[in-house]
Parts: structure tokens; sequence; C-alpha cells
């Protein structure tokens, strides 16, 4: 079964190529292997997004507050400058900070599981909310290996830099399914949400 490993693999493959009809049938075969709940999921990791629209505030973390923990995790606050300066974007200053560890994690993360602790995070509420929100968190990537990292933290802010755009996954989906491209684009015009459109794509292709 693909893990965030996995999924974080075919990320890093969608930056190396400028082939939209090649990006559209690596994302599609990659969703093909995972169950619709992971599908589901995977869409939208892949565009970065955490959590369905309309839930992205309940999480609450900057990319500020991510840079803190794992500065604070590898006692490097003092490398950031030059983290920053040889990273080409913010994942790849996280995992290069993460690698700094006197040991990497194995990568056992599945995307079922980072989705969960996501939405456990979001669901903190209340006294020290914030707090609670970074400690757990914290638990996340001390959890995760270098590379997992870089790729949670693209995630939480948004910002993946691979280049598949939304209407990218709306092709990668259509060959996900053997739909036409045209129907799944109808779907999305009712649906926003992208991991729902892959639910209802694979509902209707279901035996």
């Amino acid at each position: 079964m693909p893990s965030f490993y996995d999924f974080a693999i075919v990320c890093q493959s969608l930056g190396q190529t400028q082939s939209r009809l090649q990006m559209a049938e690596t994302v599609g075969t990659f969703l093909a292997k995972l169950d619709i709940d992971e599908a589901e999921v995977a869409a939208r990791f892949m565009v970065g997004r955490t959590v369905a629209p309309g839930e992205e505030k309940r999480i609450q973390i900057s990319g500020r507050a991510i840079w803190k923990i794992v500065a604070e995790m590898t006692d490097s606050a003092d490398q950031g400058e030059d983290i920053f300066a040889a990273a080409a974007d913010f994942g790849e200053a996280i995992e290069m900070t993460l690698k700094l560890r006197a040991a990497d994690p194995e990568p056992t993360l599945t995307i079922r599981e980072l989705n969960e602790k996501f939405a456990e995070i979001a669901a903190i509420e209340g006294r020290h909310a914030r707090q609670r929100k970074l400690d757990a968190l914290r638990e996340l990537f001390a959890r995760a290996s270098a590379f997992e990292a870089g790729y949670i933290a693209k995630i939480l802010i948004g910002q993946m830099r691979h280049g598949m755009s939304q209407a990218l996954m709306l092709e990668a989906i259509a060959r996900m399914s053997a739909r036409p491209v045209s129907e799944v684009r109808r779907i999305h015009l009712r649906e926003a949400d992208l991991g729902r459109v892959v639910r209802i794509v694979l509902g209707r292709t279901a035996p």
C-alpha cells in the first residue's frame, strides 16, 4: 500500500518534469493505487490543502511556527539564514534542518495517518489551543523522516511548488478513473473540493 513517503516521491518527480501529460499520468496512476479514502485525501494534499475547503482556518499553523519547531528540535535557530539561502523552497529548508538530527526516523507515515493528525490539530480548541496545536505538530515532525517532513510543511503552508495545479489535477483524476475529463470538470463545477470530486468519480466507477 502506498505510504506518505511514496506520495512525497511522486511530488518530487512532478517538480522534475515540464510535461503536463506526464504529470497527469503520474498522479493519475498513483491515485489509482489508493483506496477511495486515501485517494480523496491525496488529491487535496497534492495541491497543498490540509483539509477540505472551508476548514483551513482551523489548522492555524504558520510557516514561522513550523520553522520555530524544527529549529528547536535540532538546535539550529542560528543557522536559519544559511539554510534558507541554500534551500530551493520552504519545504526543502525544513528537510535540511531535520537532517541535522542525530538519526533520521524510518518513513512509516501513511496518507491516512497524516490526514487524521491534521484533523486532530484542526479540532484543538479552548484553553491553550495554540500551544497544544504546536505540541501536536512537534510530535508529528519528530516521527517523520526529513524527506517526509519537507512535504508535510509544504502541505501545511499550501505551497507545493511542483506544478500540479487544480486544473491539472482534474486531468489526473480523469486518468485515475478512466472517465472523460469533461465529465470530471462538470463534477468540479458542483464540487469545489477536489477530494469530493475523487470520491464521486470513484463511486461511479466502483463495481
